[in-house]
């Protein structure tokens, strides 16, 4: 005769957490609780820092999703850019907009390109208008 064997609590939380599809979470139960004992969390806090931790994993694959589908080029930054090559790019004029200062000020800028790059204009990838505002979520 064999006993069916009892489950701890730890094993029911984790696969509780399965279920709600919080897998990252289930994965690092014990990291969490050792972290939970170590600074002495409250119930409260502690739920709260499970929460954390899975709403970044899923954001992080939300972006690397996004990224995959946007079919951007990977590793392009400003730095890698050859100003050189093109002189028609006005160096300063890029690096004022990569800092984003436009934006603090609540200001609105238009960007314009020759009518045979409109290949590229964002509209026509609508899983990048979709992340941009917020509803591919």
């Amino acid at each position: 005769m064999t006993r069916a064997k009892s489950t701890s609590g730890f094993d029911r939380s984790r696969a509780l957490l399965t279920r709600l599809g919080w897998d990252f979470t289930s994965e690092r139960l014990p990291e969490f609780i050792e972290q939970g004992v170590r600074e002495q969390l409250t119930l409260g806090a502690f739920l709260e820092l499970l929460a954390e931790a899975e709403a970044s994993f899923r954001e992080e694959g939300r972006v690397k999703q996004w990224l995959k589908h946007s079919r951007l080029p990977v590793g392009r930054t400003l730095e890698s850019f050859d100003f050189l090559f093109n002189r028609n790019v006005d160096r300063e004029k890029i690096e004022m907009l990569a800092t984003c200062e436009f934006a603090r000020r609540h200001e609105t800028i238009l960007l314009m390109g020759p009518p045979e790059s409109d290949s590229y204009c964002p509209s026509h990838y609508p899983s990048i208008n979709q992340a941009l505002s917020g509803k591919g979520r």
